[in-house]
């Protein structure tokens, strides 16, 4: 086995203690086991059929694979902070890993692995697309059930506790990036830049939404919540997108992001649905950035609108099908939580 591959996996278990550290007042490591094994299984479906059909290498697929743990944290998290019982949580996590994240990794790829022009084909370096658009848009309609009170908030935990598990969570998420590349090359000092000037760019973005908007909230809230926006839209041009335009995309990521987790319209929703939408943005921003900027394929450089038809019609399908899936999980979600209420008010009313 390539050594990589054991780099990849261990930035993706210490990205996972560093998302654990910072979803404690929610989580409290309640459900690692179960989320282990919904990625066990994942990967599974992703690393076996894409070998056997050739859509990636095994550095490419493991580590994407392996990835999927912390997505899965943050799914639970957010299940949890939306009301919902054990076993809604775990159904959750099981149907992202088994259905949506498979189905969001390959056929994209196997859809498109075919034709070698510019026009029918995406960049997803960072595999963006099957591990943040489609974990996003699934909690999208993770709203707070009428009636129940939400739970402790994903970024009220320690700031000093916050800040050590992002600054670990951006450095597990720069190896982690780098060893998909397979290998040590010209490429990975490029790759690098990309996975600490972007998150730096999202950072500045957020912090400067939040001081116009004179949004609540500390200064190191606000570049910890806009370095996460902007790793996120880093993972798909990490190889395409360079200078300037790597901190011009984090910039916009994380200003997007900022403002959609602070619109008035979403007051009243879930923690996790802002989330989902903030991120959603902002990998969206990410992965249309290699269409519009990448070297020599991108619409500033070869002038050719068509590149972004097929990243348009990628992020939308599996937006929408994510959105799809995860509807009934959500109503099993509020119906659950509906009953756990009903005894609570019995009780109240004696």
């Amino acid at each position: 086995m390539n050594p990589i591959v054991l780099v990849g996996v261990a930035a993706s278990l210490l990205a996972a203690g560093a998302v654990l550290a910072l979803v404690r007042p929610v989580l409290r490591a309640r459900m690692l086991g179960p989320a282990v094994i919904a990625t066990l299984a994942s990967g599974v479906l992703v690393v076996v059929p894409g070998r056997l059909l050739g859509l990636g290498s095994p550095e490419f697929l493991i580590g994407i694979a392996a990835f999927a743990l912390p997505v899965m944290l943050l799914l639970e998290a957010a299940a949890t902070a939306s009301g919902a019982d054990a076993f809604a949580r775990r159904l959750l996590m099981l149907v992202w890993g088994l259905v949506v994240f498979p189905v969001s990794a390959l056929l994209p790829l196997a859809l498109t692995s075919g034709c070698l022009a510019p026009e029918c084909g995406f960049e997803d370096f960072g595999a963006a697309l099957p591990l943040l658009v489609s974990s996003s848009a699934f909690v999208v309609l993770a709203w707070l059930p009428a009636g129940v009170h939400e739970r402790a908030a994903l970024d009220r935990s320690s700031g000093r506790r916050a800040v050590v598990a992002g600054l670990v969570l951006w450095l597990a998420a720069a190896v982690w990036l780098a060893h998909l590349e397979g290998v040590v090359d010209d490429f990975t000092p490029r790759i690098l830049l990309a996975a600490v000037v972007g998150p730096l760019g999202g950072a500045v973005g957020w912090l400067v939404v939040d001081v116009l908007r004179d949004t609540r909230g500390s200064t190191a809230r606000s570049l910890m919540l806009g370095l996460v926006a902007g790793m996120v839209a880093t993972l798909p041009g990490a190889v395409t997108v360079g200078l300037p335009w790597l901190p011009i995309t984090g910039l916009i990521a994380g200003g997007l992001a900022a403002l959609l987790y602070s619109w008035r319209g979403v007051e009243g929703t879930s923690l996790a649905a802002r989330w989902g939408v903030a991120i959603l943005v902002a990998a969206g921003t990410g992965f249309l950035a290699p269409a519009i900027s990448g070297d020599t394929v991108g619409i500033i450089f070869a002038a050719r609108a068509s590149v972004l038809t097929v990243p348009l019609l990628a992020f939308s399908a599996v937006a929408v099908f994510s959105v799809a899936v995860s509807a009934p999980v959500w109503v099993l979600v509020r119906r659950h939580a509906a009953r756990e209420r009903i005894p609570d008010q019995i009780v109240a009313s004696e």
